[in-house]
């Protein structure tokens, strides 16, 4: 096993993830004022908010948005947070789009409809935002590249552009690239024609050393001065993928009532094909073990899949406590994924409170939702990097 001293970055890691808060050597002091769009239960925000506290910023977010209300709920109880809005993002910003792709601009000037929001939040220096991205989702078969939902991609400059945001983060899955209207493009192309500048790439958690494989699309856009190009942050913050077992190995046993220990309570077959895989030490579910309609072949060869000790965890979606949405099956107990070791993988620390209201705990699928849909932690911190590269002129 490696020692600590041997991976000072792991140590670094595991330290915020036992939920200590650094110190900064050198404070800059003041606050950073932030708007979280789609903000879900705060998995960018965690990117973001650790970056801030190693600088000696204080992050406050003045306006978070997402039509979860009880996600929103979660975001505020782990984050300082002073209006929660809980209704779609298209109902906040009046604005029309005169192309799309290459010479896109907007037809007149963006405008929040609420003159009181508009008026409280001017001036915002970040905005956060992840778009609801199963519109371009690989396991979106149907709508995928022409899917509606898509266009809420482009309210988020919109938005930016609105409140005279210095900086804006837009975090989305790499398929966004292949949208039929080019929401990417266009999105580039609003912001430069406001006088901001872009960096935009895809980044993987286990490339900046994170024990998982997940890949997110990133757009950082800042006026005043350059955002650090995300190649360069890659290379800045480029490590080994640590293994699922760096980060959750002191969880083998630890399940129990406790909300984020809960285990699924498992079919009789899914049961029978947990232990199939352990009984002959396997990692992959033979073919005659799986559901008829798997049987003559499947291209999904993960699904009902054994964990790796030794290798950074697949992508974690909301489907990790089901053995039949995913190689979610832990690597040496016959159950799957607890949410808490499935936070842990997406970068929540153990001080997360998932739960706002003790009387009346989360359900299953909420919390699967939470956590599943949560942009890793680093990849957030990677991308804030990217944004506060040319300093911050607004604390």
């Amino acid at each position: 096993m490696t020692r600590e001293c041997d991976d000072p970055k792991g140590s670094w890691w595991r330290s915020y993830l036992a939920g200590n808060v650094p110190r900064a050597l050198e404070p800059i002091g003041g606050r950073l004022r932030v708007a979280d769009l789609f903000c879900g239960s705060g998995g960018l925000a965690n990117g973001a908010s650790q970056l801030c506290a190693e600088l000696g910023v204080s992050p406050v977010f003045d306006f978070i948005a997402d039509q979860d209300e009880e996600a929103t709920r979660v975001f505020a109880g782990n984050h300082p947070t002073r209006r929660r809005f809980t209704s779609s993002v298209q109902k906040l910003v009046d604005y029309t789009v005169s192309r799309s792709g290459q010479g896109a601009k907007f037809s007149y000037r963006p405008e929040l409809l609420d003159e009181d929001l508009a008026a409280d939040l001017q001036g915002i220096d970040l905005v956060l935002a992840g778009p609801p991205c199963q519109g371009h989702s690989s396991l979106n078969n149907r709508t995928r590249r022409a899917d509606p939902r898509n266009d809420l991609y482009l309210t988020v400059p919109a938005f930016a552009v609105a409140v005279g945001a210095e900086m804006c983060i837009i975090e989305n899955v790499p398929l966004v690239l292949k949208d039929e209207d080019r929401v990417v493009e266009t999105a580039k192309q609003i912001f430069e024609s406001e006088g901001y500048s872009v960096t935009a790439g895809t980044l993987s958690a286990s490339d900046v050393g994170w024990p998982q494989t997940r890949t997110r699309h990133f757009l950082v856009a800042r006026k005043g001065h350059a955002p650090t190009p995300l190649d360069q942050v890659r290379s800045t913050l480029g490590d080994r993928g640590r293994s699922l077992w760096w980060a959750i190995g002191d969880l083998e046993d630890a399940v129990g009532d406790a909300v984020v220990r809960q285990l699924t309570q498992l079919s009789d077959a899914n049961r029978a094909r947990i232990d199939w895989l352990f009984d002959n030490d396997q990692y992959d579910l033979a073919l005659p073990e799986r559901p008829d309609c798997h049987r003559n072949g499947t291209t999904y060869t993960a699904v009902y899949g054994r964990l790796r000790k030794h290798l950074p965890a697949p992508t974690i979606t909301t489907g990790f406590m089901s053995p039949g949405r995913g190689r979610f099956t832990h690597p040496t107990r016959r159950r799957t994924l607890t949410p808490q070791e499935a936070a842990r993988l997406q970068g929540f620390p153990d001080t997360y409170r998932f739960v706002s209201d003790p009387s009346n705990p989360p359900g299953r699928g909420q919390l699967s939702k939470w956590i599943g849909d949560a942009v890793p932690m680093p990849l957030g911190y990677a991308a804030a990097l990217s944004a506060f590269g040319g300093g911050l002129s607004g604390v």
